[in-house]
């Protein structure tokens, strides 16, 4: 059997995150672990005696074929801290998570989040359709997952065959809110990505949120709020991107509406940027807008298909050397020979993240 579904039974038999970065600090044989359970091997964690014995007896009644049929039936792969596919954006947080659940998969990519009020009015929606799209040709939308705006932004994406990726507060096997199920599909059937940070058959949980609202702001390297009421989880993202120093951007507007008077107050105290376009976003990064979209792009010819190649990988994403070098099976010197004349020749450039785009 899969080691690491060993680890899933682990997290969903109450063993925080904080708690398996503990216990598999120097190790992950998580089948070992398992198999040698016992009040004396958890108690030196620091795992309190009444939850002890709940895992114990757990652990005489766990079927993980259970949990192998739930993982498999939706394609759901854990990644670990240790795994080359866990963001680097959420290592360098002061509580990353040990684990977390994947539909279908993930880049290193640029990744940026948009917040707003639940319901959000007829100017958002404007701004949203006006903004994300653009936006969205250089960096992967984050959102989280929720039914009114957040489904909105997952929906622009997917329409302009954009990169989008969900944050659930359930656990990923939930489609939950119900009317979303319908979009959930869509997600995964473009390939998109799905993430949860929360056990099997977590079921929806108001302290939940918070949780996946700092997971948005992690991942991500800014923020967008399109608009904010005065209780809203969008400040909650919009203050850990700024307890982090993300960057932080807000759509600034009628001062006499309410889903409007964070956005103005982050604006007016200099805790965020005034966006009245992308422009306003994008310049930040020394991005140029100048034929970026893909149908935009003009035919070139290569006279080396090494070339040809690194042309038709960055048409889809950023990618820096290692990433280059491991999809083209390339030597680093004649790549870097390669990435070298083709930013000579004015195709290619670096971005501030080290990565390679298109002219």
């Amino acid at each position: 059997m899969n080691n690491l579904l060993y680890l899933a039974w682990l997290h969903q038999s109450w063993i925080s995150q904080k708690k398996l970065h503990l216990i598999f600090e120097a190790k992950q044989n998580y089948k070992e672990f398992f198999e040698n359970l016992n009040f004396n091997n958890l108690r030196q964690f620091w795992i309190r005696q009444d939850l002890i014995q709940n895992i114990l007896e757990r652990k005489q009644k766990v079927i993980l074929e259970n949990i192998e049929k739930k993982l498999k039936n939706r394609n759901v792969k854990i990644i670990t801290f240790f795994n080359k596919s866990y963001p680097e954006a959420l290592k360098n947080i002061p509580n990353p998570p040990f684990l977390f659940y994947l539909r279908w998969k993930i880049d290193n990519s640029p990744k940026f989040s948009i917040v707003w009020a639940r319901k959000i009015s007829s100017y958002g929606i404007k701004v949203m359709e006006k903004i994300v799209p653009e936006i969205s040709s250089y960096f992967t939308i984050v959102s989280w997952w929720a039914a009114w705006t957040d489904s909105f932004a997952h929906k622009i994406s997917l329409k302009n065959n954009k990169k989008t990726i969900s944050i659930i507060w359930t656990w990923i096997d939930f489609d939950y809110p119900i009317e979303n199920k319908k979009l959930y599909d869509e997600i995964v059937k473009f390939d998109w990505a799905v993430i949860s940070i929360f056990p099997v058959w977590e079921v929806w949980n108001p302290y939940n949120f918070p949780i996946r609202n700092e997971i948005v702001a992690w991942i991500s390297v800014w923020t967008l709020v399109i608009e904010a009421q005065k209780k809203s989880g969008s400040l909650i993202t919009a203050n850990l991107a700024l307890d982090l120093w993300k960057d932080l951007f807000a759509i600034v507007w009628d001062v006499f509406k309410t889903n409007s008077i964070w956005c103005n107050n982050l604006v007016k105290n200099w805790m965020a940027k005034m966006v009245t376009n992308s422009i306003d976003i994008l310049e930040e990064y020394n991005i140029s807008t100048k034929n970026k979209n893909l149908e935009e792009k003009k035919e070139i010819s290569f006279d080396n298909e090494v070339d040809k190649k690194i042309y038709n990988l960055l048409l889809l994403e950023w990618l820096n050397s290692d990433e280059l070098i491991e999809k083209l099976n390339i030597d680093i010197s004649a790549l870097s020979f390669r990435l070298s004349m083709m930013e000579i020749n004015w195709i290619i450039k670096k971005t501030m993240w080290w990565k390679f785009e298109l002219k």
